[in-house]
């Protein structure tokens, strides 16, 4: 299916009528008084894609240890934790998932979880759908846990996004009608509370202006990113982490950071992403601001 043609087609007027309106906002944004919060730091690493081959175990484990040694006090794995499900047997898709869990074992601080592409199981192969792994269902096993939801940390909501939409045997980069009307009753029930969303497709991106390559549709944001960034913008968010593009960015508009916490495979385990080489993201949070560190794993590809 033209993910295109999807696109145009896919409600996105619905979605923003169900929201009350919000395109139709003043072009002057009123952003609500930040909150104060706790101080303490966590780990973003995002985009493993683990795999028997090219050392990528070794790689993985490299960013499990700078995690270990440093102060978080917990840790987000931001999606792709596997090399692929969409396109392998059953098989495959299992000893990924066994393999990425081994070496999950060894963080020695609470991990939360985020669905990625690479995540959904056997959408591309004749894998049933009624298989007991396919589609999110893996992913929702292994780490038991729904694709969507929120929790909270010495004062800070964290609301953790599915922007997976499956449809048929494809998937498209959006958020659902549901999820969207979940997402603003969270924003609302916390408004007083500093919050911090997480996404696996970025929100917000300069990907395309990279170089050569970088504005492959590949990298597309949330389609429907319009209908949800004016939501944001209506509450106390600090920040959207994002995967999926392997780079590290940090773009901010009317005081909210959309961070790109780069890639643990970097350039899947080839190399640097466009510059940028393989690591871990370290985000601090202190009295309602927000600041980075990315650290390289000092990986050295074999590929």
């Amino acid at each position: 299916m033209n993910r295109r043609k999807f696109l145009r087609g896919s409600g996105l007027a619905a979605a923003a009528c169900a929201l009350g309106g919000v395109q139709a906002r003043a072009q002057e944004i009123e952003r609500p008084v930040k909150a104060a919060s706790g101080s303490f730091t966590f780990a973003f690493f995002a985009d493993v894609h683990i795999e028997p081959e090219i050392d990528a175990p070794q790689g993985t484990q490299l960013a499990m240890d700078i995690i270990n040694a440093s102060d978080a006090e917990f840790a987000i794995c931001g999606g792709d934790h596997v090399y692929d499900a969409l396109k392998v047997h059953k098989e495959r898709i299992i000893d990924q998932y066994q393999l990425y869990a081994e070496a999950e074992k060894t963080l020695r601080m609470p991990v939360w979880h985020v669905l990625g592409n690479h995540d959904v199981a056997g959408l591309e192969t004749d894998m049933s759908s009624h298989d007991a792994i396919f589609g999110k269902a893996m992913f929702e096993k292994v780490f038991n846990t729904p694709t969507y939801y929120s929790f909270q940390h010495k004062g800070v909501d964290f609301i953790v996004l599915d922007s997976i939409l499956v449809k048929g045997r494809d998937w498209y980069p959006e958020i659902d009608l549901r999820q969207m009307a979940w997402l603003e009753r969270v924003l609302a029930a916390n408004a007083g509370t500093p919050s911090i969303v997480i996404s696996h497709v970025p929100l917000a991106t300069s990907m395309a202006s990279y170089g050569p390559g970088s504005n492959s549709k590949v990298y597309e944001p949330v389609s429907n990113g319009n209908a949800i960034i004016p939501m944001l913008e209506k509450y106390n968010v600090m920040a959207l982490l994002q995967g999926h593009t392997h780079i590290v960015e940090d773009v901010r508009h009317h005081e909210i950071q959309y961070l790109t916490g780069g890639a643990v495979c970097g350039n899947w385990w080839r190399g640097a992403q466009f510059g940028d080489r393989e690591g871990v993201t370290f985000v601090t949070v202190d009295n309602g601001s927000v600041t980075t560190s990315y650290v390289p794993t000092g990986f050295v590809s074999i590929a």
